[in-house]
């Protein structure tokens, strides 16, 4: 299965699109997509055996913790056709075999982040109700690569919600053209538990747009919050079926308690409160909210640009730690577009996957630094990434997966 979107057949008494009958196969975008560059939560994830690789999305919901789709991790019974009721899927494939990354446009200088563990529920191990999973990364993303989305725990879907589908899933023509997509204004068709056959407790029907490679990527709601992940739908790319996320809320709090750990940090806040709306911060007395004592604003936290810094989370949200090939420690520095972007003296110079104002090459510093903060796996993994890429569109143009109504 691997990053194949598994195509399904609803029955004629669910929320059906036909009259049941078997559908065949074909691969096409994101109908009415259009480039993402904005949501960086969202991740490529790669995987890589010996003898296979695919290409599905994923969700950072965590520092070092990405949501997917469990059929994105484990090998199904070998059937190239999806039978609710009957298509099982097995353990989980290695960690060493996953890497991903959230670049818009993935290449080699993109930030990759290995895995450490990948988990999936206990309760069952059928495609059909239980598609879901996730795994923990070696090292935490850094807060200026992507920052983490809150999964909507504790509130379901409602019929005609609106959400936003994104995905890294193929073209019209079934190439992977190794874009990010969105498409907005979505509507959710019908609530867990009210769909029919075909769409199991812990589901719901979507509306449009999700193909092949989209699978583990995220339906969010009206504020960015993940409330459903891709595990299946119709080989027209239509009629999407999602995992809901208020449906594994113990699974999704046990792990990402076990990710924070790992990772060394506090857990999120929606960990401890079990809700996905941020705690409510104190007024300080003899102020506004958000003012000190004396009514003035806190001043922004962090090391000014020029500062000596470890990594960015040292320097002001606006700085990146960058160090020069003749430094070990850093010093933190804006990022930017272009030369004009930079102060006098400095050029805008592209290192590995950040762009930072820095001393021009030959001014005494050298050209081989980069950002501290870029977190890129080894450059092993480069020949692995385009592996696993070759061998997910092989994989995803062989595939015509179709489902029947459960029995």
């Amino acid at each position: 299965m691997g990053g194949a979107l598994l195509a399904f057949t609803l029955g004629a008494s669910a929320c059906s699109t036909g009259a049941g009958e078997p559908v065949g196969g074909t691969s096409q975008a994101i109908a009415g997509g259009t480039a993402d560059i904005t949501d960086r939560a969202v991740f490529e994830l790669a995987r890589e055996t010996q003898d296979s690789g695919a290409l599905c999305t994923a969700t950072l919901i965590a520092p070092n913790l990405l949501l997917t789709a469990r059929h994105c991790v484990s090998p199904g019974d070998g059937s190239d056709h999806v039978l609710c009721g009957d298509s099982m899927l097995g353990a989980p494939f290695p960690p060493s075999a996953f890497f991903a990354t959230n670049d818009a446009h993935p290449g080699q200088s993109s930030p990759f982040f290995t895995a450490v563990d990948v988990r999936v529920p206990g309760q069952g191990v059928d495609t059909c109700g239980y598609d879901v999973a996730l795994i923990i990364l070696s090292e935490n993303v850094p807060a200026d690569v992507a920052t983490p989305a809150i999964p909507r725990i504790d509130r379901e879907v409602m019929p005609g919600e609106v959400y936003t589908a994104v995905g890294y899933g193929v073209n019209e023509n079934g190439a992977h053209t190794n874009t990010r997509m969105e498409r907005q204004g979505l509507s959710v068709a019908c609530e867990p538990g009210s769909c029919g056959e075909g769409v199991e407790s812990t589901e719901f029907r979507g509306d449009t747009g999700i193909c092949s490679g989209d699978s583990g990527g995220p339906a969010l709601d009206a504020d960015g919050k993940v409330v459903g992940v891709v595990s299946r739908g119709a080989p027209d790319c239509a009629t999407p079926i999602y995992g809901t996320v208020t449906a594994w809320q113990d699974f999704i709090i046990a792990t990402a308690t076990d990710a924070a750990k790992l990772g060394g940090y506090e857990p999120p806040f929606w960990v401890t409160t079990k809700s996905s709306d941020p705690p409510a911060s104190p007024t300080p007395s003899g102020g506004s909210a958000g003012a000190g004592a004396g009514g003035a604003a806190d001043a922004p936290s962090g090391a000014s640009a020029g500062q000596p810094c470890a990594a960015s989370s040292d320097c002001l949200d606006t700085l990146v730690c960058y160090a020069s090939g003749s430094s070990a420690m850093g010093v933190c520095a804006a990022t930017c577009q272009t030369t004009s972007d930079c102060s006098a003296g400095l050029a805008c110079q592209s290192f590995g996957s950040a762009s930072v104002c820095a001393l021009p090459t030959g001014s005494g510093d050298d050209s081989k630094g980069c950002a501290v903060s870029a977190a890129r796996a080894k450059a092993s993994l480069l020949g692995v990434w385009l592996t696993a890429l070759a061998a997910s569109v092989t994989l995803l143009r062989r595939r015509s997966l179709t489902q029947r109504r459960k029995r």
